[in-house]
């Protein structure tokens, strides 16, 4: 049976034997403890009934769709402009990031079921200009011991996977998180002056020898209408 964390919302499974009303649980990756309430069951056939929908459900509906449909029409705002822009110069990305840093960076390895060691990187990108920044991104390497990187990855911010992810979810479970549009587009859009968002890279099955690791900021966007506006 599968349980969710009240605090964290980290997601376990239960073994079935232990899933007894009012057992006491404790959250591995938050460390919340917490009584296990069974979800009521839902009847498999109701009858039907005549009941017109209200009005005020098709309201929230429709907002739901908007919204979604936004946030879709938004990404693809994003990269099709990015896919018609010329590429950067080093000169204009350090500019557009110079101002942007780091913080709470770490790295560290989980054993993960599925596809065994995951090098782990990561962190937070704090905005520092005075104007909001969006789409930020990172590249990160691993570098063996003649500082020669083995494997590198630019990734967007905005997501990052609770432990428990990091040790069940397969490979591409783990990618399709980290690069989930909806995600990405909530969490990393509009970011004000000193606002942060965090950031993950994943590493799979790194090969031995690994001496170290670099990560740096390579990517942002001014807010569209708010770029040049200073505090």
């Amino acid at each position: 049976m599968e349980i969710q964390c009240p605090n964290c919302s980290s997601r376990f499974n239960l073994p079935d034997q232990l899933a007894k009303p009012g057992v006491k649980l404790r959250c591995s990756v938050c460390k919340n403890v917490f009584s296990f309430t069974p979800a009521k069951k839902v009847p498999a056939s109701l009858p039907d009934l005549p009941v017109k929908p209200k009005k005020p459900f098709l309201k929230v509906a429709m907002a739901l769709l908007i919204l979604l449909a936004g946030a879709a029409g938004g990404w693809w705002y994003y990269t099709s402009e990015e896919s018609r822009e010329k590429p950067k110069s080093a000169q204009e990305i350090a500019k557009n990031v110079e101002l942007l840093t780091m913080r709470n960076v770490r790295q560290y390895y989980v054993d993960n079921e599925k596809v065994g060691k995951v090098f782990v990187i990561e962190g937070k990108v704090v905005n520092e200009f005075p104007q909001p920044k969006e789409l930020m991104a990172v590249e990160a390497a691993i570098y063996d011991k003649k500082q020669q990187p083995i494997v590198v990855k630019k990734q967007l911010c905005g997501v990052q996977l609770s432990l428990f992810q990091l040790q069940v979810l397969s490979e591409k479970e783990m990618e399709s998180f980290l690069n989930n549009k909806i995600e990405i587009l909530t969490n990393n859009t509009n970011i004000p002056h000193g606002g942060d968002v965090p950031f993950m890279v994943l590493f799979y099955a790194p090969p031995e020898g690994v001496a170290e690791f670099g990560v740096r900021i390579v990517d942002a966007r001014d807010v569209p209408g708010q770029g040049n506006k200073k505090e």
